[in-house]
């Protein structure tokens, strides 16, 4: 699953959104780390707390956030829905001045 924002500001929102995690703004959300430095987003709840990952894709014209996980956990269809639907209202909340439209699919 994927949240497709046309912005040719990416990394500037993408920089806000983690900001806004680490200033805790964003207090149900945690950045998690790989070992190639790669920074994803996970839902803090033990419920939930890194059966998936938000990924964070900056392009010319578009910031993708898409849906992954750790080697160990595999793919899971109701945690990718849960964490897309939960971001989803994050952007709506807090960054809607950010962009003027984004979609969301498989």
């Amino acid at each position: 699953m994927k949240i497709t924002i046309p912005t040719t500001a990416g990394t500037a929102l993408k920089k806000a959104i983690f900001d806004a995690v680490e200033d805790e703004t964003l207090r149900t959300w945690e950045v998690r780390t790989d070992n190639n430095n790669v920074e994803f987003l996970t839902h803090k709840p033990e419920q939930w707390y890194d059966r998936t990952l938000l990924r964070f894709t900056v392009k010319k014209d578009v910031l993708l956030i898409d849906t992954t996980f750790w080697k160990s956990k595999g793919a899971d269809k109701v945690s990718d829905g849960y964490f897309i639907g939960r971001f989803t209202e994050v952007l709506l909340v807090h960054f809607s001045d950010d962009f003027d439209t984004f979609t969301v699919g498989k």
